[in-house]
């Protein structure tokens, strides 16, 4: 073994020697610990043996390359006691008299690896910086911007770079501003706080804002500020505000006129039909004491009277009954439509055997609803089809149920009952199809077809109070198809406040 100074055994370095064809001739105490193998393991080994594949070639050429009597430097990836490649810096010489290279090797691995996490954090610090949609402005300790992300449409980078950031304050913004700096590089706390900038066109934007400082040790060296413009999130926020408020004034206006419904439900009830209770039985006196002793004409004219004097009753009844479906609250529970068609048959028992009609009911199922308005819902439906119908066709009603999935119309509450009621009668013409649905619309005379025209209005209103619709399909001739869609569930109601 080539015989080297004492210096070569007691350093810490780890230390090699080779031979011209790379074979190992001596290794000191450190070299052995970085190789994981004795001093006697190592010698006669190929140092090219330990290095990483991929680097042995270029090691090759540089020491063919090295000159004679200069050390130089190169570096590599070499297996160490983990069978792990790592990089290594080498200090090499080469020893004139023997030919032998003579290597201190240094690990470079953890500065290596700091340098690429260093390298990586810039690119993801840059690419963050980059692709924020909020812009990011850096400044100095006097406030001068000296970077930031991506300018203000209406601004270039050339405009902002080198500017006091309180240039772009308005006026009465940019001593809060300077107190907010002074605040963050004093005490080195972030601030957020939104703000109005203003441009050079004469616009003012609103701005939300975090202030925070940029730290050397314990000194405050910038600031960085971090905004997005939020102008157009305040004026809609103003305008939910405003329309908060519009909807306020008019649930006001609503319950208002609902009291004020209530009040002329109150006098329909009371003021209006006491005098026309009076003219009926001054009306009926009169028939009946004087009929005999009138003309002909005023015979006609005490009919007219009392036929008047009916309509008008059933006017304020119909209308009563409205107003009082319009101002009622609604009390949900399980309601059996099944039953309810069942009693409202029997109530139209009579009828049904006059027209020589029939009533076929499906199977109808349980739902959330106001069992009152349900009553009323069917007999206003069937009653209107027996009394809509065609010379010397008897009418035949079928009422059928179905359940559906209209996600659309509720989303936490999709099962809906389409409710389909047809008849064979008279149909109705597609252009009087939306009239019908009105208060007090009429398509036919009194004398051929008695009525007030209220009946499918109330139908409308108590299955809109139901969170549902009705529609209708009808060839005129043939019949028609009413299509009413009620939920299966009613919402939950909160407390009321």
């Amino acid at each position: 073994m080539h015989e080297h100074s004492p210096f070569f055994s007691i350093a810490h370095e780890p230390l090699v020697s080779i031979d011209p064809e790379f074979r190992i001739v001596a290794a000191n105490q450190a070299a052995s610990r970085l190789f994981g193998s004795t001093t006697a393991e190592l010698v006669g080994r190929s140092l090219l043996e330990l290095v990483h594949p991929e680097d042995s070639e270029a090691v090759a050429t540089q020491w063919a390359a090295a000159p004679s009597d200069e050390a130089f430097d190169l570096s590599c990836r070499i297996r160490g006691s983990d069978a792990v490649h790592r990089p290594l810096a080498l200090r090499c010489t080469r020893d004139a008299a023997s030919q032998q290279f003579v290597i201190a090797a240094r690990e470079t691995s953890s500065l290596e690896e700091m340098r690429v996490q260093r390298d990586d954090a810039r690119r993801r610090l840059a690419a963050l910086f980059e692709t924020m949609h909020d812009m990011v402005y850096i400044t100095d300790e006097q406030g001068v911007i000296n970077g930031m992300n991506h300018p203000p449409p209406e601004l270039s980078l050339s405009d902002i770079i080198g500017v006091p950031m309180l240039v772009f304050a308005a006026p009465e913004e940019q001593a809060p501003m300077r107190a907010r700096y002074a605040d963050v590089r004093e005490r080195g706390k972030l601030v957020a706080y939104e703000t109005v900038a203003a441009f050079a066109d004469g616009t003012r934007e609103i701005y939300s804002s975090r202030l925070g400082p940029i730290m050397d040790g314990n000194r405050s060296v910038g600031v960085v500020l971090i905004t997005r413009n939020v102008t157009q999130e305040r004026r809609i926020e103003a305008a939910k505000r405003y329309a908060e408020q519009q909807l306020r004034e008019y649930m006001l206006q609503l319950e208002r006129s609902n009291a004020e419904l209530e009040r002329f439900a109150s006098i329909a009830s009371h003021d209006l039909q006491e005098p026309l209770r009076k003219i009926q039985a001054f009306s009926d006196r009169l028939r009946e004491r004087f009929r005999e002793d009138l003309p002909e004409t005023g015979r006609d004219y005490l009919d007219r009277i009392g036929n008047a004097a009916k309509r008008m009753q059933d006017l304020i009844n119909d209308l009563l009954m409205f107003s009082r479906l319009s101002a009622k609250e609604q009390v949900f529970s399980p309601v059996h439509l099944g039953t309810i068609a069942t009693n409202v048959l029997s109530d139209l028992e009579v009828r049904i055997e006059e027209t020589g009609g029939k009533v076929i009911v499906g199977d109808l199922p349980t739902i959330d609803a106001d069992p009152v308005h349900m009553r009323q819902l069917l007999q206003n439906m069937i009653g209107n089809a027996l009394k809509f119908t065609r010379p010397d066709t008897p009418p035949v009603v079928t009422i059928s149920a179905e359940e559906v999935t209209m996600p659309e119309r509720d989303a936490d509450n999709p099962a809906t009952l389409r409710l389909t009621i047809s008849d064979n009668g008279i149909g109705i013409e597609a252009r009087h199809q939306d009239r019908i649905f009105g208060i007090f619309e009429r398509l036919h005379s009194r004398a051929k077809y008695e009525g007030t025209g209220v009946g499918l209005a109330v139908c409308r209103k108590i299955v809109e109070q139901h969170s549902g619709s009705i529609a209708l399909n009808s060839v005129v001739g043939q019949g028609t198809t009413f299509i009413i869609l009620l939920p299966m569930k009613q919402p939950e109601r909160g407390p009321q406040p």
